[in-house]
């Protein structure tokens, strides 16, 4: 029988998969990410975690990506320079204590020119490669740290990171805006024309903040405007900034459900097309993908 284990350890979260004859037999998730292990405990975590697992008597390969190859993370893993070909993706195997397990951890991909890095990313676009072999375009993985990749030929050829997310999560939580977009829901039509209003008046980003608190204190509408219109504004500076990277091209989205239904209705009019990838099964496969490259 084939047997291996697929690892997506993020900065927040783990994720393993047992292979068997291609087919995932088990899967574990957890909050173990990166930045809760203590005394750089990461081997003990991984074997306690996947322990059942293991056979005593024969060594399993595990293939691992994202975080735990961070410097912060189990072992580094050096990044691979920009234009990066994914079907010559490096990888370390870190010395480790238990005979049990053969451990491969992925690099990552940087840019000299224009700095950037990703890591665990690179995974998933692999993901993608493996079902559109011959796909020429761009990628957006939209979420904390949103990336937009121009790929060719199964090439990395260059990509943008913007903090689209994470500036969402801080302006809502940590300013006055707290107070007025307070909600689960989105308003579409709301969110287009402030992505809108983004793209005619960029320079009007931060008065357009403060504006959104004071209808609040004025008219008090209902906060699934004010959410939409906040997610609508940095929306659109992240557009602005990619703009060659979407205009008039073929566009893949890889997130989650509603984030890609989120970007999708605001690309579906300004590219010439959209396909939709699940994050977590991109990552997946991305590693199956690398385990043929690798033999």
């Amino acid at each position: 029988m084939n047997k291996w284990i697929a690892v997506d350890w993020g900065t927040s979260s783990f994720r393993a998969y047992l292979i068997k004859n291609n087919i995932v037999s088990e899967r574990i998730e957890t909050k173990d990410g990166m930045k809760f292990i203590n005394n750089n405990s990461f081997e003990k975590t991984f074997i306690s975690l996947i322990e059942n697992w293991l056979d005593d008597y024969q060594t399993i390969e595990v293939l691992a990506s994202g975080m735990v190859g961070a410097r912060q993370g189990w072992s580094e893993a050096p990044y691979q320079e920009t234009p990066c070909d994914l079907n010559n993706i490096k990888f370390i195997s870190p010395l480790i204590n238990d005979n049990r397990i053969a451990l491969k951890i992925f690099s990552g991909i940087s840019q000299i020119d224009q700095p950037d890095v990703m890591r665990g990313e690179e995974t998933q676009v692999a993901g993608f490669f493996l079902e559109n072999p011959n796909f020429q375009g761009s990628i957006c993985l939209p979420g904390t740290h949103s990336k937009w990749i121009k790929v060719k030929d199964q090439n990395i050829v260059k990509f943008q990171t913007f903090m689209t997310g994470e500036l969402f999560e801080v302006i809502s939580q940590n300013t006055v805006l707290k107070h007025s977009v307070k909600s689960n829901k989105t308003d579409q039509e709301e969110l287009l024309k402030s992505v809108d209003l983004i793209f005619k008046h960029p320079s009007l980003f931060g008065n357009a903040l403060f504006k959104l608190r004071a209808d609040d204190l004025i008219n008090s509408r209902n906060k699934i405007i004010y959410k939409s219109r906040l997610s609508g504004y940095l929306l659109g500076l992240e557009l602005l900034g990619s703009i060659d990277y979407w205009k008039k091209s073929k566009i893949a989205l890889i997130g989650n459900k509603e984030l890609n239904k989120l970007y999708s209705y605001v690309l579906k009019d300004r590219v010439s097309s959209i396909v939709f990838y699940e994050a977590e099964d991109m990552t997946l496969k991305g590693l199956k993908y690398f385990k043929e490259k690798i033999k």
